[in-house]
Order: C-alpha cells, then structure tokens, then sequence
C-alpha cells in the first residue's frame, strides 16, 4: 500500500507548522502531513499553473505575531497566500482552495469550546476566505482522526488522508 502519493520523479515538499511554500514546478508535490487540528490550506491557479500551500496552526494572532509568522494564524495566512501567489503571476478570482483539518484531537474538550482549537481554527478560515472573496472550492474537516494532504503542481489535484483511510482526491 502505498504511503504517500507522489510518484517517483515527483519531489515532496513539506509543507511545516506556521508555513507557506508556494511552487510552480510540475515535478513539486506540496505536502501538510500529520494534520490534526490545523487547517491546510491547499490553493492552485489552473491557469498560470502556480500552486500553494500553508500550515496554519492557531485562528488569530496579534499584529507583530501576523507580521512575524503570517502563515502560522488563520487571519493573517489567507491574505499572505494570496499576495505571494499574485506575486507568481495568478489571479485571485481563479484560485482554487481546498481546506483539511480541523480535528478535535484531545478528548473530553467540550464542543464549541475556547480549547477546541480544530473547531476554532475552522470557524477563523472560513470568516477569512469571506472577508478575502475566496471560495472555498472542497473541505475535508473535524473528526478525531488525523490527516495528511498533498496538492500536485502539475495537475492541481488536491488528495488527503485521514490516519487510517485510504489516499482520496478532493
């Protein structure tokens, strides 16, 4: 079976905690794996072929947090995506975005609440793509299982993986 779907010329970039890597290269593959109650947040432009992904870990940050690690807070992650990616040629109206994660990983945390950080951080993204005009093209989200995504430059194709389900495309 296999673990990961990247081919063999492809080259797999990991995708860490409060970052963004963005990538025109068809042979790159963009991956956030071991998703738990982060949001991935996978966006590709089909026609410039620019693809990107970042790790977003808490749903707000204060300004110099936002200014420091702006991948990292879900209010500063989405309007930093889309700047660095309209910097690579793509437009904002053709971004295509695909969201994972969200889980509620520790137990006997109270629904809705302040420490359901997955819930939180779900709740922040979606506000921020509003606020942003983006739409939200497909979401993978909450559950108690973890998840890996992949997105592929050349394709565009999005796929995840909960910790013990099959590779599926989004």
């Amino acid at each position: 079976m296999t673990t990961t779907p990247v081919l063999k010329n492809e080259v797999m970039v990991a995708v860490g905690l409060g970052e963004l890597h963005l990538s025109s290269d068809p042979n790159v593959v963009l991956a956030c794996l071991g998703l738990g109650s982060c949001i991935g947040v996978s966006a590709y432009d089909p026609v410039v072929r620019v693809g990107a992904m970042a790790h977003i870990v808490l749903p707000q940050g204060n300004e110099a947090d936002c200014e420091r690690a702006p991948a990292k807070f879900a209010n500063s992650a989405v309007p930093f995506l889309v700047k660095e990616m309209e910097k690579k040629g793509a437009t904002k109206k053709r971004i295509v975005i695909k969201i994972v994660g969200g889980a509620k990983i520790i137990n006997n945390v109270p629904a809705k609440s302040i420490l359901d950080i997955g819930d939180r951080n779900v709740t922040a993204i979606k506000i921020s793509f509003t606020e942003h005009q983006l739409e939200l093209k497909a979401e993978d989200l909450f559950g108690k299982l973890g998840r890996s995504m992949w997105l592929h430059i050349e394709t565009g194709i999005t796929r995840v993986r909960t910790t013990t389900g099959p590779i599926v495309e989004m």
